[in-house]
């Protein structure tokens, strides 16, 4: 996989009101993978980061397969499988206060300021955390 040439591989997800990606599919988790929403706490420096997981072998596949005993599998389950052949970051993101909540797809990337502006501090989470 190409995604092995990387060092790190961090997926940045919205754990809510992210209407065009879904919290489990943009962290590449199952549903009950999922932390619950008790887990989650905000952050001093990046108040929208709500939860980090960082890398870990739980749940990698040493091999993608679209059969499990003679079975289908369904293409989530197959995506799923594929990107969790590399070991991954997740780094869940939260606009449940914000005023920019129902655009947070645009928001958690800061597509543009104006629109867009309280997803800053993921931005910065990125910059701060990003190893060359």
């Amino acid at each position: 996989s190409a995604l092995r040439s990387f060092k790190r591989r961090v997926a940045y997800a919205n754990a809510n009101y992210d209407h065009m990606v879904g919290w489990r599919t943009s962290s590449i988790r199952r549903q009950h993978e999922l932390p619950k929403h008790d887990l989650l706490a905000r952050h001093e420096k990046y108040p929208h980061i709500v939860y980090v997981e960082k890398e870990s072998t739980n749940g990698i596949c040493t091999e993608a397969s679209t059969h499990i005993s003679g079975q289908a599998v369904d293409l989530e389950e197959e995506m799923i499988r594929g990107l969790r052949q590399v070991f991954w970051e997740r780094v869940d993101v939260s606009f449940r206060k914000s005023r920019q909540r129902y655009i947070a797809h645009n928001t958690i990337l800061v597509k543009s300021y104006w629109m867009n502006s309280d997803g800053a501090d993921v931005v910065f989470h990125m910059i701060d955390n990003f190893l060359l």
